[in-house]
């Protein structure tokens, strides 16, 4: 925390952090096999799977709320 994150292009409008997260070996290789199967770079496949993960989260969320 009371780090400012990096641009990864160096532009203020990238639209884009770059973060540093420590990861257990056997997973990274797992992510990288499947990152290449995928046909897509570590950080890419890594995005995409949380972009993916998050909409899915937001979609059970709301459900939840109706629920109520």
């Amino acid at each position: 925390m009371g780090r400012t994150p990096k641009s990864l292009s160096g532009s203020k409008d990238s639209g884009m952090t770059q973060i540093s997260i420590s990861l257990p070996k056997p997973l990274v290789e797992q992510i990288d096999k499947m990152a290449e199967l995928d046909n897509r770079n570590r950080s890419n496949f890594i995005a995409t799977t949380l972009a993916n993960m998050a909409k899915e989260f937001a979609g059970v969320a709301e459900a939840k709320k109706r629920l109520k």
